[in-house]
């Protein structure tokens, strides 16, 4: 079995444990959409799971079941197309369906050849309790994988955006929702983490 199967019969074997059946929603509709591959190799898909195990050991998390699904179907809107009443109608209740909606609208930087300003993006995700914690996480993980992926022209450009745009959206969105504290400052330290590792190697490829 491949590290991407292991991952997804982990991710659905937590999510089935914990009684996520919304999530459960999420993650077969996120399949069902993402079945190409990244620019690695990896499946498409993976993207997603490896965000959503990683959210999962996150402290303190008020309503993880929602965080999940944001996060499994964050890119649908823009990479798919998918509309808001079409997102919010794959749920049994159309409350938590218009939660998730809302979040991944607000994760949305492009949908039908429409983009968004990148300080309006990052201004009404400091005020989502949830699309903050699931943007966050999305960059963890963009970090992570771009290493002999994308050029180093572009890694430098994902790391200057961590502390233009992301650094700045997480201590507003700590401000405003103080009980996800803990979380944010692991993402922080996270993504901190990963630059240095990124700039270490960006220094050795260029002393050669």
């Amino acid at each position: 079995m491949d590290e991407f199967k292991k991952q997804l019969l982990v991710l659905r074997s937590q999510l089935n444990g914990a009684g996520f059946h919304n999530a459960l929603v999420a993650l077969e509709k996120g399949q069902k959409y993402h079945k190409g591959k990244r620019k690695g190799g990896d499946p498409e898909f993976s993207h997603q799971v490896n965000i959503a195990l990683f959210a999962l050991t996150l402290p303190g998390i008020r309503n993880m079941e929602l965080l999940i699904c944001i996060i499994l179907l964050h890119d649908v809107r823009e990479d798919y197309d998918v509309g808001h009443e079409e997102l919010v109608s794959w749920f049994p209740s159309r409350d938590f369906g218009l939660l998730v909606a809302h979040s991944v609208e607000n994760m949305t930087k492009v949908f039908r050849k429409v983009r968004k300003d990148d300080t309006l993006v990052f201004a009404a995700l400091g005020e989502d309790e949830y699309g903050s914690l699931a943007k966050l996480c999305d960059r963890i993980h963009n970090l992570q994988s771009m290493a002999g992926v994308f050029t180093l022209e572009k890694q430098k450009a994902y790391i200057a955006e961590v502390f233009e745009l992301f650094f700045p959206m997480l201590k507003e969105a700590k401000r405003n929702f103080p009980w996800h504290t803990n979380a944010y400052e692991n993402i922080k330290w996270m993504l901190r983490s990963q630059i240095d590792l990124l700039q270490h190697i960006h220094q050795a490829m260029e002393t050669k």
